[in-house]
């Protein structure tokens, strides 16, 4: 399976665990453009993206069905109820996602 891995904070893992925020937000760092487009500009596809929380062995993760990204055209603001709050610029990528598939948490 062609699959995007991608680490996230505890508070953006247990919001997206739950279905309450189903896109990732990331900068547009030379490091997820590799991730998000070939080197001749054209889009990449993914049929899932695997999430960890944080960095180490045995670490919870989720994987969901990569929908799709584009970029953000204008600022916006998301608050969530665990306190999370993503604000997004223009230029941002945001990677939207179908259900998860599976997980350990």
């Amino acid at each position: 399976m062609n699959t995007l891995h991608l680490t996230l904070h505890k508070k953006a893992f247990d919001v997206m665990t739950t279905g309450a925020k189903r896109f990732e937000i990331r900068k547009p760092s030379a490091w997820i453009k590799s991730r998000l487009f070939h080197k001749n500009g054209n889009p990449k596809t993914y049929e899932a993206v695997h999430f960890t929380q944080g960095y180490g062995k045995n670490r919870p993760f989720f994987m969901a069905k990569f929908i799709g990204f584009g970029e953000v055209k204008e600022k916006t603001n998301w608050e969530y109820s665990n306190g999370l709050v993503v604000e997004t610029e223009p230029g941002d990528y945001m990677i939207i996602l179908g259900d998860i598939i599976t997980y350990k948490l």
